[in-house]
């Protein structure tokens, strides 16, 4: 499995770069999943100010039925959101520390890294 990272907010370019890379994993079937940390949380949050440089993010969900999308609650808590008062653009699960230790560190082959260092994760988590 490919895991893509993100941790930046969507209007940096790594946030859309990541997302047409995971597109294009995803459309060629690859085993992927994607984890939103720190920063990168607001990335699958809608956005309130009509300026949306993620509108494909939508596409993950719509067309490929893409449903390994993860966060961690201290992420979500770190930005001020909430699990239950979220207005997400798809489906996201939220994962304990432990879960985001499995899978990128037991279920993973690769992991890509859009925008964090690999040693922030555990702050994150």
């Amino acid at each position: 499995m490919i895991t893509f990272i993100f941790s930046e907010r969507p209007n940096h370019p790594t946030a859309r770069h990541g997302l047409d890379m995971l597109l294009m994993a995803i459309s060629l079937e690859q085993d992927a999943s994607a984890l939103y940390v720190g920063d990168g949380v607001w990335q699958l949050v809608e956005p309130v100010d009509g300026l949306d440089p993620l509108k494909k993010v939508a596409l993950l969900n719509d067309v490929f039925d893409f449903e390994n999308i993860f966060t961690t609650e201290a992420s979500l808590i770190n930005a001020g959101l909430s699990p239950k008062h979220l207005h997400l653009r798809v489906p996201v699960r939220v994962l304990s520390a432990l879960e985001v230790d499995a899978l990128i560190n037991q279920n993973s082959r690769h992991t890509i890294h859009f925008g964090v260092d690999p040693h922030h994760l555990a702050g994150s988590s």
